[in-house]
Parts: C-alpha cells; sequence; structure tokens
C-alpha cells in the first residue's frame, strides 16, 4: 500500500476495503441481484464484417477456458446486419444463424450463460425511423431461433446507440423490440441499455420498459483519453503517457457508479456494466490498476460486469501464446 493511503486509513480510523484507491465513507448503494456476474466480451469475432476478418474466431475451447477461469458469462457482440437481407422480409443468412447458435451451445456445454446482442448497425443510427423494420425483423428471427434454449441465453436489444437514436427514440425501439421478444421468449432475461453510446448519462435520462426480466445496462471506457491512448482505430488516437489513479479520479469512478445503483434501485432493476477495458498497448501496470479498480467499483455496487475484451485489442487473453495475461485477469478474478 503506497504511504499516502496508509496515512489515510489511519486517520480516518478505518480499514482499507481496496488497496489500490483511497478509502470511502459508507457502504455503496446495492442495485439488484444480476443474473450475470462475471463476463467477458467476445470482441473482434462476429461483430466483424466477416468473422476472423478482425484477427479473432470463436472456438470452443476459448469457452471453455473462460469458464475455468470463473467468469459466468460471455457477451457475444453480433453484427447482424452485414448477415440479413437489405429488402423486405429482411432474412438472416441461415448459416450465420446457425454460426450463432452454435456458439451459444458451446455456452451452454461450458456451464456459461451467453449474451447475444446487436453490434454495429450504423446505418440504423445515421438513419432509425428507415431502419426499424429491418431491426425489428432481425429480432423477429432470433427470437424464433432461441424460444426454446435455456435460461442461460439473454437477449441485449441494441448496443451503444448512437447519432439519431436519441434517448427518446431509443427508449420507443426498445420498448417495441422487447414486445417481439415476448412473443416467444416470455420469460427470458433481455438486456436495455440507452443512447450517447450506451453511456450512463443518457441510460439515468432514460425510461426503461415496464418489465420485471430486464437488466440495465451503461458502458464506460472513462477517462477515455487513458483507456483510448495509441488506440489505432481512435480518430485521432489519444496521446500516449497518460497515467491515471488520483484520489479524484477514484472519487469520480465511485460517484458515477452510485448514480447508476440509484437508478436501478429506482427503477427495481439488476444493473450490468456491459463493456469497460484499456487499449492493449497501454503499459500494462495501468491496465491492471485501472481495471481492477472498475471491477471492484463495480462489485461494491452489486453490479454485474462484462470485460472489453477476451482476446482482441482490449485483450486479457494472448491468442498468439495461447496463454492469459494473468495480471489482467487477476484484476478481474483474484478470489
Amino acid at each position: 500500500m503506497r504511504p499516502f493511503l496508509l496515512a489515510l486509513c489511519v486517520l480516518l480510523a478505518t480499514a482499507c476495503s481496496r488497496v489500490d484507491g483511497p478509502a470511502h465513507a459508507g457502504e455503496p448503494k446495492q442495485a439488484p441481484d444480476s443474473p450475470v456476474r462475471r463476463c467477458v466480451n467476445l470482441g473482434g469475432g462476429l461483430e466483424a464484417p466477416e468473422e476472423g476478418r478482425w484477427g479473432y474466431t470463436v472456438r470452443k475451447e476459448d469457452l471453455d477456458r473462460i469458464a475455468e477461469a470463473g467468469f459466468d458469462t460471455i457477451r457475444l457482440p453480433v453484427r447482424w446486419s452485414a448477415h440479413t437481407d437489405s429488402t423486405a422480409p429482411y432474412r438472416v443468412d441461415p448459416a450465420f444463424m446457425a454460426r450463432v447458435r452454435q456458439i451459444a451451445g458451446w455456452a451452454e456445454e461450458a456451464g456459461l450463460r451467453i449474451i447475444i446482442n446487436v453490434h454495429h448497425y450504423d446505418a440504423l443510427m445515421e438513419d432509425p425511423d428507415s431502419h426499424r423494420p429491418r431491426l425489428a425483423a432481425i429480432w423477429h428471427q432470433v427470437s424464433e431461433a432461441f424460444a426454446d434454449a435455456p435460461d442461460s441465453v439473454i437477449f441485449e436489444l441494441l448496443n451503444e446507440p448512437k447519432d439519431r437514436m436519441t434517448v427518446r427514440k431509443t427508449d420507443a425501439v426498445n420498448r417495441e423490440l422487447l414486445d417481439i421478444i415476448r412473443e416467444q421468449n416470455p420469460d427470458r432475461w433481455v438486456v436495455v441499455g440507452s443512447a450517447g453510446w450506451g453511456g450512463l448519462g443518457a441510460l439515468l435520462k432514460s425510461r426503461p420498459p415496464g418489465d420485471d426480466r430486464i437488466i440495465l445496462t451503461f458502458h464506460t471506457y472513462e477517462p477515455y483519453n487513458f483507456t483510448h491512448q495509441g488506440a489505432f482505430f481512435a480518430d485521432p488516437p489519444p496521446p500516449t503517457g497518460t497515467q491515471w489513479g488520483t484520489p479524484k479520479e477514484y472519487q469520480a469512478m465511485r460517484q458515477s457508479a452510485g448514480r447508476a445503483a440509484d437508478f436501478a434501485i429506482r427503477t427495481g432493476h439488476p444493473m450490468l456494466l456491459g463493456e469497460f477495458g484499456v487499449f492493449e498497448e497501454v503499459p500494462l501496470a495501468e491496465r491492471v490498476k485501472w481495471t481492477r479498480a472498475v471491477r471492484e467499483t463495480a462489485e461494491d455496487h452489486n453490479f454485474g460486469w462484462c470485460y472489453w475484451d477476451f482476446s482482441n485489442a482490449f485483450k486479457i487473453y494472448n491468442g498468439e501464446r495461447e496463454t492469459w495475461i494473468h495480471s489482467m485477469l487477476n484484476a478481474l478474478i483474484d478470489d
């Protein structure tokens, strides 16, 4: 423990519950229990225009090792829009649907829950009204394909609404899609987020559907200039060399989590931190420090969490060496 943290603990006459950040007064508010506790995103796989194009292909052995490591859920980002006809009735490619079903089957065999979402539907974000019928058709087909699936299969309506998908429009789309899903999946857990790239600010302004089997979600990569420093895909990439971990930064993280917990308690829904992560080329010690702080803060407030990602640009598993990045894994699961 760093000297100033030890001194702070003594001055407050209390023990530090987390060695990575300053102590905080009072017990954190607790969101309702979530069926998802420890999750990892399979980023770069089915979210790519074609699986494998972004350097990752989902493998059965990956799901087995994820379960063995102590995770209970995987989140599968799926770019359905790249595999769906552009004209009515908007048929999803049967081979692609079969691939998603195969991965869901692997998850069930491994004892994992799986969150299946709609990812990277950029045309919808730019012109929601024109694309709402196509999005509805996608969910009709996904709902039918998984109508007999076990409760371990969870749906997520739409990843990171943005641009013309405002909070109000996202609320309306969420209600429409949930009605579609409930026709054949009346009791399935469904993850619901809001606009602003899925950020907390938009979620706090939203009106979630009146349903007792939904999980609220938000994403955080704050501060962006830290988590995305040097990222080749950012426009422009934030400069490298940024560090994180001042008392003020820990406090800001906890305050955001407190607001999320308040919203979860008020609406009566579990909360899932659906994405958080640090670009792989940020110094490892910095990645570990931030990741542990976010994970512990989420758990302090009884949120489920889902790290981004398994083996792509924010990786915790090195696919070239076929080994975990152990300090990152320990930052997430250190039982």
